[in-house]
């Protein structure tokens, strides 16, 4: 109950202000390639800290990196709430790339602590399931907050989620790594461990299927505003069209994922995930290829966001038992991939082509072909374990 709305601060810091871009442009005096500057600049920062959050919450512990990051956040988050300058606007989004960091990693890391293999698939899958409100509920809350108060109002929701959470972390969240268990802050020795998971295929793999799964999806979310407001015509408060069945695919996913998590091996999971991965995106592109209607064109992503809330407890799973002394340092290199990923999917490709949307589903399934290839020709998707490994 913790660690779900902790892991939602990335999402909605993501999110929110998507339904703000045209109204931030013109305040901002910029374009639209510019806006989604703000979005890389966000997104690398949070790749970037990820790297350094971890290793910090295995060496001091994972309550005092999330409360420090918490408080840049909310300060951050203010901040943003009053700047003037476009210039003010990338360097605060910056920030708060730097000060969410911590959510998703410290939160993977602590339920590993706290639960056994096949209890940590439940939780997981549960907070997956949770995590869905984020995604989902962050565009359209943006949504009417622009409509009704303007863009500055987003982000002073932003700050008083921030302030809630950190009450919450600060009153209830427990320490879940006791010194005895913590690992070495040398920096060579994050240095030479970070070298290490590059050079671990069992590691890497499933952290690249996992952020290629999510960079498929993420092209649309980035491109959400294009395509709400100009493929399919929609308002302010009508980016549910989009988010609505990605939140609804997700809650069921999840709800599935746990209750088969004693059932279904992780790479079997993993297998089906990415298979009903390509179906749906397939029957998206077939929407727009046929010029259907606003339900063919974005129901289908219900479908693929269940089969990413089925695949991913399981990939976060074999990621992080390949480090079982260094949860936090692998939890860092998984996020890291993931937004880093998706970071140059906002930068170089999301301006490029969310001006016609078969080219959106076209790089989309390129996206999904890659993952698929990359986990369909691993030992894992056989059912061999990867072996534990450690930083000595």
């Amino acid at each position: 109950m913790l660690v779900a709305p902790l892991s939602m601060l990335a999402p909605f810091s993501l999110d929110t202000y998507l339904p703000s871009f045209p109204a931030m442009a013109e305040a901002l005096r910029v374009d639209s390639g510019a806006m989604q500057a703000t979005l890389s600049a966000y997104l690398v920062a949070f790749a970037l800290a990820t790297l350094v959050a971890g290793p910090l919450s295995d060496t001091f512990g994972r309550r005092p990196v999330v409360l420090w990051a918490l408080v840049g956040y909310v300060i951050s988050s203010l901040l943003l709430v009053l700047a003037v300058e476009y210039w003010q606007v990338i360097g605060l989004r910056v920030a708060q790339g730097l000060s969410a960091a911590a959510g998703i990693v410290v939160g993977r890391a602590v339920v590993r602590d706290r639960f056994e293999a096949t209890d940590a698939r439940r939780v997981l899958a549960l907070i997956t399931m949770m995590f869905a409100i984020g995604p989902a509920a962050a565009p359209i809350v943006g949504g009417y907050l622009q409509a009704g108060f303007g863009w500055r109002s987003v982000f002073l929701f932003l700050t008083l989620y921030g302030v809630i959470l950190l009450l919450a972390i600060r009153v209830w969240l427990p320490e879940t790594l006791p010194p005895v268990g913590r690992a070495s802050g040398k920096p060579a020795l994050i240095l030479r461990g970070y070298l290490g998971t590059l050079r671990n295929p069992p590691f890497l793999r499933p952290a690249l299927v996992h952020a290629g799964l999510f960079g498929a999806m993420f092209l649309f979310v980035a491109a959400s505003p294009t395509v709400i407001y100009v493929h399919l015509g929609g308002q302010e408060q009508d980016f549910w069209w989009l988010f609505l069945p990605l939140v609804g695919g997700l809650v069921v996913g999840g709800f599935v994922a746990g209750r088969t998590a004693s059932l279904l091996s992780p790479p079997l999971a993993i297998s089906i995930g990415v298979g009903l991965a390509g179906i749906s995106l397939a029957l998206v592109a077939l929407g727009i290829l046929t010029e259907g209607s606003v339900v063919a064109v974005t129901l289908p992503f219900a479908l693929y966001s269940f089969s990413l809330a089925t695949a991913v407890p399981s990939l976060n799973l074999l990621a992080l038992d390949c480090y079982p002394g260094a949860r936090g340092m692998a939890s860092a290199m998984q996020a890291f991939l993931q937004l880093g990923f998706s970071a140059l999917l906002a930068l170089f490709l999301v301006d490029r082509l969310d001006d016609h949307l078969p080219w959106l589903i076209g790089g989309s399934l390129v996206i999904w072909a890659a993952a698929a290839l990359l986990w369909w020709s691993g030992p894992e998707a056989r059912g061999r374990r990867a072996p534990a490994r450690t930083l000595n």
